[in-house]
């Protein structure tokens, strides 16, 4: 247990943990997915084999095989949902909420889900219980990622809950405090993944969702519960993110997973590293198998911050908020012995030395240039003045290369009050943003569109050539999102994957924001000359 502490304690963050389905398992008995795909398919009145023998699109050893059985039996289930009697009460409660044919399979099943609780633990695992939740009390981890549906990790360790994958990509997330529960939650039934469909949604954003799990993956050590490493879905977010982060990162990155696994044999304490292949690189984790769990959160625990996880997560809002608004609510400091029967909506605090006021009245010269670009593109939930931006963000000095439509856009500001240093810095047309005479015309001869450029290229020559692709043969949309599915390159990619997302996210800006001269019509066939 000293070398696991020792490992945590390298890093200047606290942990997060990322729980599987074995941890609701393992202290409240919930039940395995196989094992809860045969208590639906009892509520068909059919016989779950059934169901197993109809499905022909995967083998059964294929991860998608139970999603596929899913939505067979959500499909049967739908027509008992609004005819049998027995279920009248629940489908009248519950009628704003059908969304589509997997509607009541899910509301039913979250339903059921909802008596495996902490009300009912395993009685022989109170101590561990207890541990974890020391964990939250002693501030020793920031925060939790999970797959699971049920709300164990919320009575845990009482931390603010974000439910889906568009509440992680779009709320203000401060990656402390927090839970992740990036397959939904039986109290949102429609947010659960469950059937084909679903998971084939998902997967289809599974890139967005890696763009910001990396950054937590980069900044804090992640401690893996209740997973096999060979579950598909946990192998394909860390294959995304190693993608993402580079071949040179790899072993750094490696550093900061733990994986631990429960020793059913009650064998001798395991602590080493292995090797887990993925499709785009071997990445070397630490792998940890023990009989005893207690041991390890306790060993967890002895990695005390000053200050609760919940403080330092309000902290960073009301810093946020200081930055960014005209309001710097009095003066603020800091109180240490904070517990959680304060109201946190009543804590003022000082963040460093200084007076408030001026802090307040420099935030906006010293906001982070990646911060604006990823704003552009609709990932940055914060809430920016864009008067003061376009008045005085983009008139220091290192945000000469910005965009400016966008900015321009959201302030409401008349053009003609904008300063002309502003005005000349707008993109005028898609040739002034090339920097080379390379072969356009082949390049676009070459791809019919943004799609098949992507479809028949990788990543690195999409981002290069998609910015030479005519503006006629680019959907808005569909370029945004090549931009969002790879916005952790920002941050972690190399230097020339982040000159080509800064440069994609300025044609972006001008595609989509620029305001058209008088008289100026954009036709479906016009081209660039270079």
């Amino acid at each position: 247990m000293k070398r696991f502490i020792e490992d945590i304690k390298k890093h200047d963050a606290a942990p997060f943990l990322f729980l599987g389905s074995g941890f609701s398992r393992r202290y409240i008995g919930s039940p395995k997915w196989d094992d809860l795909l045969k208590e639906c398919a009892s509520w068909t009145n059919k016989n779950y084999k059934q169901y197993v023998s109809k499905v022909k699109e995967v083998q059964s050893d294929d991860p998608m095989f139970l999603p596929h059985i899913a939505k067979l039996i959500a499909e049967e289930f739908e027509d008992i949902w609004w005819n049998d009697e027995s279920y009248n009460d629940i489908s009248k409660e519950n009628e704003n909420d059908i969304k589509d044919y997997a509607s009541p399979l899910k509301i039913a099943t979250a339903r059921y889900l909802e008596k495996f609780n902490l009300l009912n633990y395993q009685k022989d695992m109170e101590k561990e219980i207890s541990a974890l939740k020391k964990l939250a009390e002693n501030n020793s981890i920031d925060g939790v990622i999970t797959t699971n549906w049920d709300c164990l990790a919320e009575e845990i360790f009482g931390f603010e809950r974000f439910i889906g994958q568009k509440a992680l990509l779009f709320s203000n997330v401060l990656n402390v405090g927090e839970i992740f529960k990036i397959h939904g939650c039986i109290t949102e039934p429609n947010s659960m993944i469950f059937d084909a469909n679903d998971y084939d949604s998902f997967n289809k954003r599974n890139h967005y969702l890696a763009s910001k799990l990396t950054t937590i993956f980069i900044e804090h050590p992640i401690v893996f519960i209740g997973y096999s490493l060979r579950d598909s879905n946990i192998r394909e977010i860390l294959n995304a993110i190693i993608y993402g982060i580079g071949e040179e990162s790899l072993k750094k990155f490696g550093k900061r997973i733990f994986f631990l696994e429960y020793d059913f044999e009650d064998g001798d304490f395991i602590y080493t590293t292995m090797p887990v292949d993925l499709p785009d690189g071997t990445l070397e984790i630490t792998y940890i198998k023990t009989h005893d769990f207690a041991g390890v959160f306790e060993a967890l625990g002895e990695n005390e911050r000053k200050f609760s996880a919940k403080l330092v997560r309000q902290m960073k809002s009301y810093l946020y908020e200081l930055l960014l608004t005209d309001d710097p609510k009095d003066q603020i400091y800091v109180a240490s012995d904070v517990d959680s029967k304060i109201d946190f909506d009543e804590i003022q605090f000082v963040y460093g030395a200084g007076i408030i006021e001026k802090l307040s009245n420099t935030g906006y010269s010293v906001i982070p240039n990646d911060e604006l670009l990823k704003d552009i593109v609709g990932l940055n939930e914060k809430k920016y003045d864009y008067k003061k931006i376009v008045e005085e963000t983009l008139l220091t000095a290192n945000k000469y290369h910005l965009p400016v439509h966008y900015f321009i856009h959201k302030s409401g500001l008349d053009i003609s009050s904008i300063d002309n240093r502003i005005i000349k810095r707008r993109v005028k047309s898609h040739k002034s943003l090339l920097n080379s005479k390379r072969n356009v015309e082949n390049i676009n001869q070459f791809y019919k569109s943004l799609t098949d450029l992507t479809n028949k290229e990788g990543i690195d020559k999409s981002l290069e050539y998609a910015l030479y692709i005519y503006p006629e043969k680019i959907d808005k949309d569909e370029l945004k999102e090549l931009i969002v599915s790879n916005i952790n390159l920002l941050d972690h990619g190399k230097t020339t994957q982040k000159t080509s997302i800064r440069k994609l996210i300025k044609y972006y800006d001008w595609l989509k924001y620029r305001k058209p001269k008088k008289g100026e019509l954009i036709l479906k066939n016009q081209k660039t000359e270079v």
